[in-house]
């Protein structure tokens, strides 16, 4: 069986929370980045991407990520 796993490259994150709408919408029926599974912090003039116990590893985050910040990869 293989399962996704998500790589974070902070360093290409511009705070746009396309990963964080498709993630809510998604899994809770709302376009509402707080009710996504993905955060994004800005900390220091820089983005911070974490994600939340209740990520499943769906990858849509990374599939939508228009600049690269996540990568999807199966393991």
């Amino acid at each position: 069986m293989q399962t996704n796993k998500i790589i974070i490259h902070d360093q290409n994150c511009t705070g746009c929370l396309t990963c964080q709408l498709i993630c809510s919408f998604t899994h809770r029926k709302i376009f509402n980045p707080s009710e996504a599974f993905i955060r994004i912090q800005t900390i220091d003039h820089t983005k911070k991407i974490s994600f939340t116990s209740e990520c499943n590893n769906c990858g849509l985050c990374a599939k939508y990520c228009l600049y690269k910040a996540l990568e999807r990869v199966e393991e």
